[in-house]
Formats: C-alpha cells, structure tokens, sequence
C-alpha cells in the first residue's frame, strides 16, 4: 500500500528535487514519511530501492543485527560510499562496495577467460 513508489536514481549529475512521500511498513502496515533528505541520501549511496520499513524499525534490524558484535565503519577506495562492516578490514584502504568490486571482478574476468570458464562451471555445478 504504497502511495507511489520513488526509485531513487543512480547518482548521476546534480541530484533530482526530492519530495516527501508516505509509505507503508511492511510489518505493520503504518504509515511513514521517506523524507526528501532520506531519499537524497540514499541517491548519494547509489540505492535504488525505497524502504520496505520505518526508520524506527530499520534502526531496531540494524541494532540487532550489530548485536554484541564490534562494528566497523568503512569507505570504498574508489567510489567514497560509506558502510559498516563486523570484522576489522584487513586492509581498510583497499576496501570496495558492491559495485565497485563487481566491476573489477568483471574487468578482471575479461582479461582471464579461462578463471571465467572455470567461475562458470562451478556456479553451474552448485546450481545442479
């Protein structure tokens, strides 16, 4: 019960004019508000999905999920977008987001087709 559903777009360019708009928890059903700054925010992280749960509820998921544990907060080297992590990086400066990481995965992929070939087979095996 959505009463519209803005994807935000891929930070490209100046940034469009956000506009607060009413959504639904998925949980409960109650109305909040992704705010014109929330939806910034998630344009300058590259997120294109809108929130399935409050800001009440998105706090309490990440609380548990943090739970006890030592939490990390992290920069991607190449795209600057920021994270939390729960184990120390090895090697902090030589972090990469989803994106950035697939990207070189794929260039690097390109540039060995046999680990490629090899990729491939075991993805096929693990899906049979």
């Amino acid at each position: 019960m959505e009463t519209s559903s803005p994807t935000p777009p891929q930070n490209t360019g100046t940034p469009p004019q956000f506009q607060d708009v009413t959504l639904y928890d998925q949980e409960t059903g109650e109305p909040f508000t992704f705010t014109a700054k929330e939806q910034e925010f998630f344009w300058k992280q590259g997120f294109t999905h809108v929130p399935k749960y409050s800001p009440e509820r998105r706090k309490e998921k990440r609380e548990q999920r943090y739970a006890g544990k030592p939490v990390f907060n992290v920069k991607c080297s190449v795209c600057g977008k920021v994270g939390k992590i729960v184990q120390e990086p090895l090697h902090p400066k030589k972090i990469l987001c989803e994106t950035c990481f697939s990207q070189k995965w794929e260039a690097y992929l390109e540039k060995h087709p046999d680990v490629r070939a090899l990729h491939l087979a075991e993805e096929q095996s693990a899906a049979t």
